[in-house]
């Protein structure tokens, strides 16, 4: 497999096209002029892998000249691509495919170089919209240049919607309480990013969080009185209590009026008719200020209610909701009550995802779109094959129950350890099967993905990525944290699913397959093996944690030699982690991080820490 997604329909021919140094890029006189752009891409690609840089123009091509034309002929969405010893053509029936068509090109001159065989491809997509879902809220907001390369690589692969999770995270005008302490993105940036996107075909939709995951929002003094639970300003601010409170008084009448000032605010920012309204996990619904109104039914009233006015609130000004389903789930036939026009994205995360929820939603009428996950939340490094496993299934129930599109999500629960980065092969994974339902085994597409993404001429680089990610984090994230974070009685409970006797050959198969990965360093391209750096730390950092694990569960005494080493031990590698976490976000939140981290090298110093003095380590 060279190309990904891999085309509908691909046929080789004999001989093969050689550019000159008077091939030209030529942009037929019916091209918009926003295909410079795409010209401009594949004169880069001719430049980095062929050693030639063709000038552009527009006009009338001539012999061993590449051709970008538009073809009524074709199909909007189809794209043909003919490569021939006379000549390169690459013919769409809209802008949108052209630009896809030119994609499929440049991978195909990054495998062969300047010598391309002949053949002709005809492509389309089986999902209208090809989507990635990306968290800036719970810890890591990324740099905007960061942002801009994600989305060149979403143009690359296809991917044609991109949504930035946010709950805080944008500097919402009268809202400085909220992001007070964080890097929030800013309204210059968030159109900059749209213009950006829009110039690749890709559309950004917004998605704030309006009914539950307000966190930051309702434990502010200026917002407590909305919060379903009463005090929420009072609470210091522990991971575990943030991932599961503050959902929205849906019975307060002044929330719905302040969520809609949210919206309105951010809403302009885009360019698209599209609003992701979230309102998933609403855990506190009817347990706390509203249980009155909620005592009849459930809360399933409030909840309908609020999502309702929310939909007819963006459907007023000619737009498209979209909402989580987790919860309507429960209740599908009440889908029929949200506007026509209304999108439910229904998330599934596991390797083997049942078709209910997706059937469920699909009988009740409603449009959907099936999400699924890149598999890196709560993890050092994502879980890949699980992501490949889920994405195939997801893409499976998509088409049976007719979704109209995909959306792969990448959360950042318990601080955005996770680096974006490791994502990628995940992220791939969606456009794949997002675009063609062929299903290209496990190894295959790794290998695509490791010469196409990463230019490993080995194939072997996301195989050993595979392979660090494959359930190796014993002591894992979710397990440091509830830790750290429990009150010493409740520790022993946090230990008792952590399988102790397994650490030190998932150690050494962390080793292993770090070892692949520094092996597969030396077939990357200069510049292009920072990949190597980051898996390693990562690799060092599953195996701190997992010792660390082994300490707790062993019979040592607080502050010992073995406790006082590994302390240093996580902090050297901490500052290295935090290295890496600079190349692609700004501080974001992590100050929480460095405080829980400072907590447990204390703790395992055997020192005093926060509020709470180490006891004894195992509880």
């Amino acid at each position: 497999m060279d190309l990904l997604p891999k085309p509908k329909q691909r046929a080789f021919a004999d001989g093969a096209y050689t550019p000159t140094v008077h091939s030209r890029i030529v942009l037929a006189a019916n091209t918009a002029p926003g295909a410079l752009l795409y010209a401009q891409m594949l004169q880069q690609t001719f430049a980095e892998q062929a050693g030639l840089r063709p000038d552009i123009l527009r006009g009338a091509a001539r012999p061993g000249d590449l051709l970008l034309t538009l073809d009524d002929a074709l199909a909007a969405g189809h794209y043909r691509l003919d490569v021939a010893p006379g000549g390169v053509a690459v013919a769409a029936g809209d802008d949108e495919a052209l630009c896809n068509g030119v994609q499929t090109l440049r991978q195909i001159i990054d495998t062969n170089g300047a010598v391309l065989p002949a053949q002709t491809i005809t492509d389309w997509p089986d999902m209208a919209t090809r989507g990635y879902y990306f968290d800036c809220s719970r810890g890591r907001v990324p740099k905007l240049d960061y942002l801009k390369q994600v989305a060149d690589r979403l143009c690359r692969y296809k991917v044609n919607q991109w949504q930035l999770y946010i709950e805080h995270t944008y500097l919402f005008r009268d809202l400085s309480e909220a992001w007070r302490d964080d890097t929030p993105l800013s309204a210059q940036e968030i159109l900059e990013l749209d213009a950006y996107c829009a110039a690749r075909h890709i559309e950004l939709v917004p998605s704030l969080s309006t009914f539950g995951h307000m966190y930051k929002i309702l434990s502010t003094k200026t917002c407590c009185d909305l919060c379903e639970l009463e005090d929420s300003e009072k609470i210091p601010f522990r991971y575990t209590y943030a991932a599961a409170h503050h959902t929205l008084n849906a019975s307060d009448p002044d929330a719905l009026a302040f969520v809609k000032r949210l919206i309105d605010e951010y809403r302009p920012l885009f360019r698209t008719n599209k609003f992701n309204l979230c309102d998933d996990e609403t855990f506190d619904l009817g347990k706390g200020r509203s249980s009155a109104a909620a005592a009849a039914d459930g809360g399933r009233g409030l909840y309908v209610r609020h999502v309702k006015a929310l939909c007819e609130h963006i459907v007023a000004q000619g737009g498209i909701p979209q909402f989580w389903g987790d919860i309507m789930w429960r209740f599908p036939e009440s889908c029929r009550e949200l506007p026509k026009e209304t999108i439910c994205l229904n998330w599934g995360y596991l390797p083997d995802q049942r078709e209910n929820e997706i059937r469920d939603i699909a009988a009740s009428g409603i449009t959907q779109y099936a999400c699924p996950g890149c598999c890196t939340w709560n993890r050092w490094m994502p879980l890949l094959d699980y992501a490949y496993r889920n994405n195939r299934v997801m893409g499976r129930h998509a088409r049976k129950y007719h979704a109209v599109g995909i959306l792969n999500t990448d959360w950042g629960d318990y601080a955005h350890v996770n680096d974006p980065r490791l994502s990628v092969p995940g992220v791939l994974y969606g456009a794949a099967f997002a675009w063609n339902a062929d299903e290209v085994p496990f190894a295959e597409i790794n290998e695509a993905v490791s010469r196409l993404e990463y230019g490993d001429a080995s194939g072997t680089l996301v195989a050993a990525m595979a392979e660090l990610a494959d359930q190796h984090e014993i002591f894992d994230w979710p397990h440091a944290v509830n830790w750290i974070e429990a009150v010493p009685a409740r520790r022993a409970e946090v230990l008792a699913d952590v399988d102790f006797g397994k650490i030190p050959a998932a150690n050494a198969a962390v080793a292993a397959a770090c070892q692949k990965a520094l092996a597969a360093a030396r077939s990357l391209p200069a510049g292009r093996k920072d990949i190597v750096q980051l898996v390693c730390v990562v690799a060092e950092g599953i195996t701190i944690w997992n010792d660390i694990g082994a300490y707790l569960g062993g019979d040592h005494a607080p502050g010992d030699a073995a406790g006082t080493a590994l302390a240093a031990r996580l902090e050297q590698w901490f500052y290295r982690y935090r290295l890496e976490w600079d190349k692609t976000s700004r501080v974001s939140a992590t100050p929480n991080l460095i405080r829980l981290i400072c907590d447990w090298a204390d703790c395992l110093r055997g020192r005093a820490y926060g509020s709470v003095a180490a006891p004894g380590l195992r509880g």
